[in-house]
């Protein structure tokens, strides 16, 4: 078990490395194997095809373990707190991901497997926060709303400045990331504050 665990986890670095050095197209599973030291029926037998590699890959660089670690572990049930330390680790995070998700965003558009993919990170994203903002809610310190609508405008307001930042630096906006997200999230959260 464990020697096909440490297989699975070679294959995926592979395809990680794979991906970022020649994209998609360029992760062939031929590739991905000779990197990865198997043959490629191993591949086949671990993950089914390409596509499943990738699954796995993009499972393994998941942020949304990570939140639902620090909402069921690190919230405090203050809103403006609990909102900082989300968006913190998030951009955290998201900076040591910054290649893969700026070829991923390229190339999706070229390959539907790989944007049908990439389409769960956000929703995991949202399930994770509407859960959140729902128990908030039930403990009196959400006003009514639309759980769902905001929990995506805290998605776009973070991914907008990872974005901007990810590929523009300083040219949008010079604020540093705790400035922006100091004043972003106490505009948030007082706007969602009974």
């Amino acid at each position: 078990m464990n020697e096909q665990k440490n297989t699975s986890e070679r294959i995926i670095e592979a395809f990680i490395e794979l991906f970022r050095d020649f994209g998609y197209k360029g992760a062939t599973t031929r590739a991905v194997a000779e990197r990865a030291g198997v043959n490629e029926v191993t591949i086949f037998r671990h993950f089914g095809n390409k596509k499943g590699i990738m699954d796995a890959a993009l499972e393994s660089v998941s942020y949304s373990p990570f939140l639902e670690k620090i909402i069921n572990e690190d919230m405090v049930w203050d809103l403006e707190k609990d909102l900082w330390k989300i968006a913190d680790s998030y951009h955290r995070y998201m900076v040591k991901i910054n290649d893969l998700v700026l070829i991923g965003f390229r190339e999706a558009q070229l390959f539907p497997e790989l944007n049908d993919t990439i389409v769960q990170i956000p929703k995991q994203l949202k399930a994770n926060l509407v859960s959140y903002l729902t128990e908030m809610y039930n403990r009196g310190k959400l006003i009514e709303t639309n759980i769902e609508f905001q929990a995506m405008n805290f998605i776009w307001l973070n991914f907008g400045y990872f974005l901007s930042k990810s590929r523009f630096g300083n040219q949008v906006i010079t604020s540093s990331q705790n400035e922006f997200l100091k004043h972003s999230i106490q505009l948030f959260a007082r706007g969602l504050t009974p």
